[in-house]
């Protein structure tokens, strides 16, 4: 059983928000269950690196986060962009 600390959310990324709300499972389980390294996975929440996933790892991905349509997958898996804007 994942603790409510392992299963916290890190950052603005889209992909933790869908793990969170989706799944039972910790950042390390829900890697593991995708084929993706940990430190992997870490770096795409942050947006250190883009992701460049195989077809069994994205496959895999969009069965733990039940994800029927290509279409409800985020733009991108890193934290969310803040906007610039500033009152003047």
């Amino acid at each position: 059983m994942s603790s409510r600390k392992e299963r916290r959310q890190e950052g603005n990324s889209p992909l933790e928000a869908l793990r969170i709300h989706k799944t039972d499972l910790s950042q390390d389980e829900f890697a593991f269950k995708c084929g993706i390294p940990r430190a992997t996975y870490h770096r795409w929440i942050s947006g250190a690196t883009e992701p460049k996933f195989s077809l069994e790892q994205l496959k895999a991905i969009c069965r733990e986060l039940q994800i029927e349509k290509i279409d409800e997958l985020p733009e991108s898996f890193g934290p969310k962009k803040q906007s610039n804007q500033t009152n003047s």
